[in-house]
């Protein structure tokens, strides 16, 4: 069997993985990421200190954040959740206005259905607790599993392929390598969405500034899926801290970085880094989810990249 067919193999295998098993193999994807984005800040820190020392303060700084933001998502949501219901629940239009009867009857019982849509979401939210807090504990022990794990594959690669394990193992550095490069781009891009989310509800007086701001950067790491974790407890202290009123501003912010980060920030550093369009990446990512699910976001553009780089490799080099 040669090396093609059997690289060919380990993909398809991969892939009914993903669709058997989608939690457990998204916990190790995002376990890869956060393995390669630990060391972005690392690499920096070890110019200025000792490198073993960079690596476990980075290790403790992005860990940190993703537990941070995971263990304060479900008490913050639970907790505004309970001052939206409160709020809404109590508030009846008062029959005296000048509005006519058939229009207080329709915002008043439009009132009913909101605070009964927000109870169930809010009983939803707790129900979910535990799989918040157990995806925080999974995250952080697969990211450091992965990390000590790279070393051992790099070590070991060879012995996956028969026909040319130089060949083999050469063809895995160049994957790994384009993936670091999607991943630094993305930390990249995720910073500055955090940086503009935090930023935004600062000067615009909506409470919860940094943890929004960590959010943003933990979740950006997670294709469309990642916006809307971080709409929910936006939107509710949006509401909480100004009303109707900061509803409008949490939703104008969600879409205007959502925007500037879909069509520039993306674009222009993805594009870039990897040299694919940004509309086949965009294609990509809607053709997995379709697929896969949220474990097909995660795996798009690494299984673009690895089936490019066993294009060049193995179609064009034989």
């Amino acid at each position: 069997m040669g090396d093609s067919l059997l690289i060919f193999i380990y993909l398809v295998f991969f892939l009914i993985l993903v669709k058997l098993s989608p939690f457990i193999i998204s916990a190790v994807i995002i376990g890869f990421y956060f393995s390669i984005i630990i060391e972005v800040p690392a690499g920096f820190l070890s110019k200025k200190m000792n490198k073993a020392f960079s690596k476990v303060l980075s290790y403790i700084v992005i860990l940190g954040l993703v537990t941070y933001a995971f263990v304060n998502f479900v008490p913050i949501v639970i907790a505004q959740g309970r001052i939206i219901f409160d709020t809404l629940s109590g508030l009846k239009i008062n029959s005296n206005t000048v509005l006519p009867s058939w229009v207080l009857d329709f915002l008043n019982d439009l009132n009913r259905q909101v605070s009964g849509f927000a109870l169930e979401v809010l009983n939803k939210v707790i129900s979910y607790a535990p799989s918040f807090i157990t995806m925080a504990v999974l995250i952080v022990v697969t990211t450091v599993a992965v990390g000590n794990l790279k070393g051992y594959i790099g070590i070991n690669a060879e012995k996956l392929f028969l026909e040319n394990p130089k060949k083999g193992k050469s063809f895995l550095k160049k994957f790994y390598k384009e993936f670091e490069k999607f991943v630094q781009g993305q930390v990249v891009v995720a910073a500055i969405v955090g940086i503009l989310v935090g930023a935004s509800c600062v000067i615009l007086g909506i409470k919860g500034a940094f943890f929004l701001g960590v959010l943003s950067f933990i979740t950006d790491f997670i294709p469309f899926l990642g916006v809307i974790i971080t709409a929910v407890p936006m939107l509710m202290l949006g509401f909480s801290t100004k009303g109707l009123f900061g509803l409008i501003l949490a939703a104008i912010i969600l879409i205007g970085v959502n925007q500037v980060e879909a069509w520039i920030l993306a674009p222009k550093i993805q594009s870039a880094n990897l040299k694919i369009h940004w509309f086949v990446l965009i294609i990509v990512l809607l053709i997995f989810n379709d697929i896969f699910g949220l474990a097909g976001i995660l795996i798009a553009i690494p299984t673009l990249l690895f089936v490019r780089e066993y294009w060049n490799t193995y179609m064009f080099n034989k």
